[in-house]
Formats: C-alpha cells, structure tokens, sequence
C-alpha cells in the first residue's frame, strides 16, 4: 500500500500533468498490471516519458517497478480487506476495535523507514546528540509526543525545553545558541503557532527538524532535514491515534540511536541511578 500512499501524500506538489496521471493511478490502481507505460500515457494524455519521470521523481526506477509496487499494494489492501471483514464477522466490539488499531500500527510502523532514510535519521540523530540544547514544539495530538520526547533526551543529559503555551515557548526560542535545535512536531504542517516559530528560528539560523505527514507543507519546506509519517485510509478517530504513535515511534527510535553512544549511555546510567534513589524515598 506504501507507493499508492505515497501517491496521495505527493498530490499537492505535483504539476498539472502529474495530478492528471496520479489521479488516473488512484482510481484505477486495480487495472495498473494490464497497462504498459505507452497505454498508460496514452490513457492519461501524456508522454511515455513523463511517466518514466513521475516513477522516479516517486523513488522507482522506472515504470515496471511502480507497476509492480502497485499491483503488490492492492493484492495487499485485498487482503486487509478481507481480514477486516473477518475480525467485524467473528469478533466482539472491544476485540474488533483493538484488531483495527494493531493491524493500523502495524502497516503504519513497516512504511516508516520507506519514507524515511537511515542517511536522513542519523543526521537527524546527529544534530540532536551535538545540540546544547533542543526546543519541542508539538500541537494537538503531537504535543503529547514532543513532550514525551523531552522526557527521553533529559534521561541522556540533554537539556530539552518544551512547553504547551506557544507565547513562552517563543520565548524559550529567544535564549537559544547558534548550536541548538528545534524540533516541530505536527500532523499537517500548517499550524499557525509552529510556523510562527520556525520563521522565528530560521532568522536566527538555527537548525531546524521537522516531522510531519508525507505531503508539502509549510513546515517541512522551511525545515532543515524532513522526517514523515505516512496517512491511511482508516476513519478519523483511528488515524488520529495511528498517526501519533508513528511520530511517537520515530521520536523513539532517534531516541535509541542517541542510546547508543557511550557518552549518552553513561548519561542514561547517571538518570537511573537517580531515579532508583527517588523511588527508595
């Protein structure tokens, strides 16, 4: 399901003559393994290289690997389909419903690390290990996840600011270094109060992480590395939850890449000791 996913994720920055085939591909995604590139131009009204391109500006190397990634997603969202229909025919509602989260989780979390290379992690990971200091920025549901991931750095002796009122942390912005970091974490990428924000950083050259859906926005434009999650097409409470546990684990999984340097290790030693004292008062 990942390259149709990815389709609908690239809609918006895509040409005129792209949407036209993109969308072709949307709706007739099952007809795709019958089509060669040349039919496939001739259906849309483009040129057979303007199909080529659109496969590799989408990462394939050609036609024959997206019609292949496409005929591999619907077989794919067959079969989840008819899954689905047998967890609602043999299952409870409570069991039903946690079936529906997991199998969400679970596609989401596999299509993570295709929208995310490990060239781009690590340098994400490496910008947050040399920071003095990184500030979050989080709305709505993601400000559970950039508070979370502030717990997470403060356990490697990172100094991590974060807070839920966008006027102090546009102030918290105002004390930072030129070797400081912020981290935006949203949904859509548009939020007025994190775009406020990363202009406030970029005048002030900071380095700038954003995390956001896998579409153009705002946010990941002016960003310095982007990191994604990708939608589905599960109902909006569903994805609501998918999508913060995808920003949670990419925000987790940095967190394990910092784990693994001596330094940050000693950190986190230090952190346990700490709080295996507390709990003994």
């Amino acid at each position: 399901m990942l390259s149709l996913l990815k389709i609908q994720g690239m809609l918006d920055q895509l040409s005129v003559s792209e949407r036209k085939l993109a969308d072709f591909i949307l709706d007739n995604s099952h007809l795709m393994r019958d089509y060669s590139s040349q039919q496939l131009a001739d259906a849309v009204g483009i040129s057979q290289s303007s199909v080529v391109k659109f496969c590799q500006k989408l990462g394939y190397k050609g036609y024959p690997d997206l019609k292949l990634a496409i005929t591999e997603a619907v077989v794919t969202a067959s079969t989840l389909q008819r899954e689905q229909q047998d967890v609602n025919t043999a299952l409870g509602s409570v069991a039903q419903l946690a079936e529906q989260l997991q199998l969400g989780l679970t596609q989401s979390f596999r299509n993570l690390l295709s929208i995310n290379s490990e060239k781009t992690l690590k340098q994400a990971a490496r910008l947050l290990d040399k920071a003095d200091c990184i500030l979050l920025a989080g709305c709505g549901h993601s400000a559970v996840v950039a508070a979370d991931m502030q717990c997470r750095l403060l356990e490697l002796g990172k100094l991590g600011l974060y807070h839920s009122d966008p006027a102090l942390i546009l102030q918290l912005a105002r004390t930072l270094t030129p070797n400081s970091v912020l981290l935006l974490i949203s949904d859509s990428g548009q939020n007025a109060d994190i775009l406020r924000l990363e202009v406030f950083a970029r005048q002030r050259k900071l380095k700038i992480i954003s995390l956001t859906r896998y579409q153009t926005s705002a946010q990941s434009a002016g960003a310095d590395l982007q990191l994604f999650t990708l939608g589905s097409e599960t109902d909006e409470q569903l994805q609501q939850l998918i999508t913060q546990q995808a920003q949670q684990h990419l925000c987790h999984l940095l967190y394990l890449m910092l784990c693994q340097q001596p330094a940050n290790r000693q950190q986190l030693a230090d952190h346990n000791q700490v709080m295996g004292l507390l709990e003994k008062h």
